[in-house]
């Protein structure tokens, strides 16, 4: 039985020496102090010898556990300070370029936009979303019993009081404060969130952005309005053609919306355009005088024109996007097709 104990622990030893991987160390562990291994066997034979055969057994089995057990320790850690070729650090080699963010598409656009409109002068305000009923409504031409009101009923935050708070449902406001500290000649965009009370579907959203400009100055004519607005829906989505159809606003007089040849059928007519070859696009027209008198300025002297784009549906006719609730969903696989 000695004689077993010693040549086993002189056979793995010399194993444990050679062995070149880990797998190779943990096989020679199991086979030697398993459950069932080769120490194990040999230990449960004790029971057989010969009271005379047993002295000193258990006490060389317990060395050469010990040694056994400091070899496959010493195994492991000659493995571990041996670095694969494969694995060395090589200076030469291309550097792994981080994942960093990008634009929103609708935050792209609004830049886009920034870009274009002061490029022709136009300032950029920005205001309070949430807002007082009076810049919200009132101060545009919007009194509390007037019909319209009741289509862009929105989110009262505070609803009590002769002026309740309320999420603005558009960013005239911003227009009217900024009105309050300049005088005209003033041309100035407002690019913001919005809020409306809306049945939310592929077409709609709560929550979305949109951009209004406003311009005031002597001598400024609906033909101007027409000509801006034909230049930006140019720049930003090729060479198409515009229209003007009539429109009521509380806001201005006139009115108009602005139509845009379909991208899809080239005016052809198609599904998507309702088979007229035409796009509605956004809303505009000459500033109401009684709107010019809320902001201190003569009618008599200056005149300007307005106009208002919902931003995300803008930018699904650019990209193709058939679902506005996409836009705030914060699925990366919609996002990530936006990287430039």
């Amino acid at each position: 039985m000695k004689d077993q104990l010693e040549k086993l622990q002189a056979d793995m030893l010399q194993a444990l020496s050679k062995a070149a991987d880990a797998k190779t160390v943990d096989a020679l562990e199991v086979q030697a102090l398993g459950r069932k291994g080769a120490l194990a066997q040999l230990l449960a034979k004790i029971p057989d010898l010969q009271p005379e055969e047993r002295a000193g057994v258990g006490t060389l089995a317990s060395k050469v556990r010990a040694a056994l057990t400091q070899a496959i320790i010493a195994a492991r850690s000659r493995l571990a300070a041996v670095q694969p070729a494969q694995t060395q650090f090589d200076p030469t080699w291309p550097g792994v370029m981080p994942s960093i963010g990008h634009a929103h598409p609708v935050a792209a656009f609004v830049d886009t936009a920034v870009e274009f409109f002061t490029r022709l002068g136009y300032d950029v305000a920005d205001g309070p979303e949430v807002e007082t009923a009076a810049y919200n409504f009132d101060k545009l031409n919007i009194p509390a019993d007037h019909p319209s009101r009741d289509l862009w009923d929105t989110y009262y935050v505070q609803s009590k009081g002769a002026n309740p708070l309320l999420l603005r449902t558009h960013t005239s406001p911003v227009q009217l404060r900024y009105l309050e500290s300049h005088k005209p000649p003033v041309y100035v965009m407002c690019p913001g969130r919005v809020y409306r009370h809306e049945a939310t579907d592929a077409g709609h959203e709560t929550t979305f952005t949109q951009i209004e400009g406003l311009a005031i100055d002597r001598n400024l004519h609906v033909t101007d309005l027409i000509g801006t607005l034909t230049a930006f829906l140019r720049h930003t989505f090729g060479k198409v053609k515009t229209r003007v159809r009539p429109h009521y606003y509380p806001f201005v007089e006139p009115g108009m919306d602005v139509d845009m040849s379909c991208l899809l059928c080239g005016g052809k007519g198609c599904a998507v355009c309702k088979q007229s070859g035409w796009l509605e696009m956004l809303g505009a027209g000459m500033v109401h005088p009684t709107v010019l008198r809320i902001m201190h300025v003569d009618p008599k002297k200056f005149s300007g024109f307005a106009f208002g784009m919902g931003v995300e549906r803008l930018v699904m006719l650019k990209h193709g996007i058939s679902d506005v609730r996409q836009f705030l969903s914060g699925d990366l696989r919609f996002l990530q097709q936006f990287h430039s």
